[in-house]
């Protein structure tokens, strides 16, 4: 698996975004009260089929991003490392503190605890890579 280059991963990276979405845009067509009274299995494959093909696009991704940054050179090595450790604990700060707001003023938003940390391990991600990349310039 090392041999393989994994072509093409921005654009399977785009089609998987687009995928992960398409279910709440084929449900807005059908309407959703609509979607009780279509076959179960039809309904069920409307949203696990683009789901599953988002998935394994955003898999292959990761390992094409893995891997890639593994060939590179040390100092990518490195800026990479260093960026996912601030990524790490800035997630494991706010994962701790809107654990403790949402429970206490907000506790709906516990639902969407996993989307906003991911947007902020994002964030935290890019931001850190400039971080460390203006350490080693």
């Amino acid at each position: 698996m090392k041999n393989f280059s994994f072509p093409h991963k921005t654009s399977v990276l785009i089609l998987s975004t687009v995928m992960i979405f398409s279910p709440m845009i084929i449900l807005s067509f059908i309407g959703f009260k609509n979607v009780t009274k279509i076959n179960p299995i039809l309904g069920r494959m409307i949203l696990l089929i683009p789901s599953l093909l988002a998935s394994l696009g955003f898999i292959y991704c990761t390992l094409g991003y893995h891997f890639q940054i593994l060939r590179g050179d040390e100092l990518k090595l490195r800026i990479h490392l260093e960026a996912l450790n601030i990524a790490f604990t800035t997630s494991l700060v706010f994962l701790f503190a809107l654990i403790f707001i949402f429970l206490n003023f907000n506790p709906t938003l516990l639902n969407y605890l996993i989307i906003i940390l991911a947007i902020i391990s994002i964030v935290a991600y890019v931001i850190g890579v400039e971080i460390v990349k203006s350490k080693y310039r």
